[in-house]
């Protein structure tokens, strides 16, 4: 017998699992991969938070949950769920506050404004310090906070109060009466069938699922994902199919700079091969072209999320970085790349992702861009900065021209780091159904509740991260409550 179930030992069920368990509950928790952690394995675990003690030891007492809040919808351009992201703020500098206490080792640099994204107006954004050797690579993470909650799970896992279901997924919900009671499961052992009162969907996104993000996202890109492999949208379709409505899979947006190395593998890997192309990093010393050879954006620009969303109306939602040999033996480095000049020549040796040749014509048709149009591209590009005049897509500042061969161009896919689609919950996550009533027995938290909830369309620093952390432990301590008071339908 347990008292509630959680589908999936990701980012959102881990803590909602130990929540609940240390509060007296007894959870059963379903998880498709081998291992626990889910997303947190390929994350670059940021977490943002107004007021937290991290920000107070560093000296930061002026920012505010209000502020927070303000900023997030500001940066979601108004598109993310005031209700759910007055929530996730509320909670946030209490969830960091926790992993605090519990020994996490922040990044020195932290609390940070991250220029990858568009800012904030505070410095609230951290992540976990890498591990030696590796402080040049900014996904992964998340590893650490998993590090932090594994002592708390193997605890209450040993004092049998979280009792895990590994490589066991999800097939459906079991509802009666119009209320979900349990789930079935497909395991090592076979089918499987629990119930208990509450269940609690932590699925994560659909990123890894190329039909279902196809049916959820405008246009239907072509999937290529950094997302973990067990990111397919069990828990949304089961969800789903109990009656649960979906929504904001039309938010979508794309991170730009990941490049998939295998081209047609549809994958790509941010821990090793990325480029971080924002004009608040670095200086650009390229020029980004369509597959038609036109540039379609002002490289320089810091609103970042208008570049991501010019992507959705660029042939086959790809693009390409072209430079010259200048700017790969000049002072600043080529292409703020996870890899140094060498593997940059050696790559464009490799003629497979990135090109190099003489001639911008050569150059073009190698890489599967129109010859005619990057040589009038360049030469309008160029003659402008001959000429000092205005840039007709805004791009401000000094630049070279791309003159001295040989012409390099990398391709890089519009990339998938977590999914905007999910099931529909109210402030006290409860899934709703298509009328926006709460169906009894079900909550959902994590990107299974879907990115544009909590960051509309844009990726807004931490509120991926943190909400799930934050609405993972919140139902953890209220369903549990609840659990253990004996309310709640169905239980066994």
């Amino acid at each position: 017998m347990v008292d509630m179930i959680v589908v999936g030992a990701g980012t959102a069920g881990i803590p909602c699992a130990i929540v609940a368990a240390q509060a007296g509950a007894t959870v059963a928790v379903f998880e498709k991969d081998s291992q626990i952690g889910g997303t947190l394995h390929v994350s670059a675990g940021h977490m943002s938070g107004a007021g937290s003690r991290r920000q107070h030891d560093v000296g930061i007492d002026d920012d505010t949950v209000d502020r927070h809040f303000d900023d997030v919808m500001r940066l979601s351009r108004g598109q993310a769920d005031p209700v759910l992201v007055r929530v996730a703020v509320e909670e946030a500098p209490h969830t960091i506050d926790w992993l605090h206490g519990l020994g996490f080792a922040f990044d020195p640099e932290t609390p940070a404004i991250y220029l990858g994204h568009d800012s904030y107006s505070r410095a609230r954004t951290v992540w976990h310090a890498a591990p030696a050797g590796f402080e040049h690579i900014p996904m992964g993470r998340g590893l650490g906070i998993l590090e932090t909650l594994q002592p708390l799970w193997d605890e209450q896992v040993a004092a049998g109060r979280i009792v895990p279901h590994l490589s066991t997924a999800l097939t459906s919900l079991i509802v009666e009466d119009g209320a979900v009671v349990g789930v079935r499961a497909t395991g090592p052992a076979g089918a499987l069938e629990l119930r208990a009162a509450h269940t609690v969907i932590a699925t994560g996104g659909y990123g890894s699922n190329p039909e279902l993000f196809a049916e959820l996202t405008p246009g239907r890109p072509r999937l290529v994902t950094n997302t973990w492999h067990t990111s397919t949208g069990d828990g949304l379709i089961a969800a789903r199919t109990a009656g649960a409505a979906i929504r904001d899979g039309e938010k979508h947006n794309y991170r730009l700079g990941m490049i998939e190395v295998e081209p047609g593998s549809g994958r790509g890997d941010m821990r090793k091969d990325f480029v971080n192309i924002s004009a608040a990093v670095r200086r650009p010393d390229e020029i980004w072209v369509n597959a038609r050879g036109e540039r379609f954006v002002n490289e320089t620009s810091h609103d970042i999320t208008a570049q991501e969303r010019t992507i959705f109306d660029q042939p086959g939602h790809r693009f390409w970085l072209v430079f010259d040999e200048a700017a790969v033996v000049g002072p600043q480095a080529p292409l703020p790349l996870l890899w140094d000049r060498d593997r940059l020549r050696a790559a464009a040796d490799e003629q497979i992702f990135l090109w190099r040749d003489a001639t911008p014509a050569g150059l073009a048709a190698k890489a599967g861009i129109d010859p005619a149009g990057l040589e009038q591209t360049l030469a309008a590009y160029n003659a402008r900065i001959v000429e000092a005049t205005t840039d007709p897509l805004g791009r401000t500042g000094t630049d070279a021209p791309l003159t001295q061969g040989p012409f390099y161009a990398l391709a890089l896919p519009a990339g998938v780091l977590v999914t905007f689609g999910g099931i529909h919950v109210d402030a006290q996550l409860r899934a709703l159904d298509t009328a926006g009533r709460p169906i009894a027995g079900l909550y959902a938290a994590g990107e299974v509740v879907g990115g544009g909830a909590t960051s509309g369309i844009a990726f807004c620093g931490g509120m991926l991260v943190t909400p799930a952390l934050s609405f993972g432990r919140i139902l953890g301590r209220t369903l549990a409550a609840a659990a253990t008071a004996g309310e709640g339908a169905g239980r066994a």
